[in-house]
């Protein structure tokens, strides 16, 4: 009996530790800005690797304030050497992480720089509560005062007396996709009913005609 539980204790420790993504720190130079909170980094052996910020939430680019977030992630980040501390991909294959760059004011100082507290401290984007788990309670502390004092100082988005949050709008956007999507199967089977149905006199003359032709 004490052996088997031994095995089973085994088992569960090991399937707990192959679940678990190893952490990781990811070093390169950010070659391209996706948008306000999604970079394209470029690690040593010139990789392209696509990096979710993590605990953030930009305006999307057809919102408002979307391409402003986007130019000013760029400001922080583009041609800069950063390192991404991460362990986590989302469900389209990114890498979601941490992003340090160094100082603005500083170059030659250590990557000490948080990117995505940076952009909220701009009022550039949300802090993304409900994807915020792997944050400390001190970090989430830091984050929820910068947007709260973006939002006291009507900083970038917060000049809108209310601002769509980006999970909102995707929301509303999946929606009206699916009732686009609806109406135009729909208006699909109309037309191929009519080419089924239109004219059956008319479909046969021109058979008659073309078989009498040759």
């Amino acid at each position: 009996m004490l052996v088997s539980y031994r095995s089973w204790l085994l088992a569960c420790l090991t399937a707990c530790c192959a679940a678990a993504a190893p952490a990781a720190t990811l070093h390169g130079s950010v070659v391209r800005i996706v948008d306000g909170d999604t970079i394209t980094v470029a690690d040593g052996r010139h990789r392209k690797v696509k990096v979710r910020l993590s605990a953030i939430d930009a305006p999307e680019k057809q919102q408002a304030f979307g391409r402003q977030a986007s130019t000013n992630l760029a400001l922080l980040l583009l041609s800069r050497p950063v390192e991404v501390e991460w362990d986590k991909r989302d469900a389209y294959g990114r890498v979601v992480g941490r992003v340090r760059v160094a100082p603005p004011a500083c170059a030659n100082c250590g990557r000490t720089y948080d990117a995505g507290l940076a952009q909220v401290g701009a009022g550039y984007a949300w802090w993304y509560r409900s994807e915020s788990r792997e944050l400390s309670q001190e970090d989430k502390a830091r984050y929820a005062l910068a947007e709260n004092a973006a939002r006291t100082r009507h900083l970038g988005l917060w000049v809108a007396p209310q601002p769509v949050p980006p999970w909102q709008w995707r929301h509303s956007q999946a929606q009206t996709g699916n009732s686009a999507t609806l109406l135009v199967r729909t208006g699909a089977r109309i037309k191929q009913a009519k080419r089924i149905v239109l004219h059956p006199a008319r479909s046969m003359r021109r058979w008659v005609t073309l078989a009498a032709s040759r």
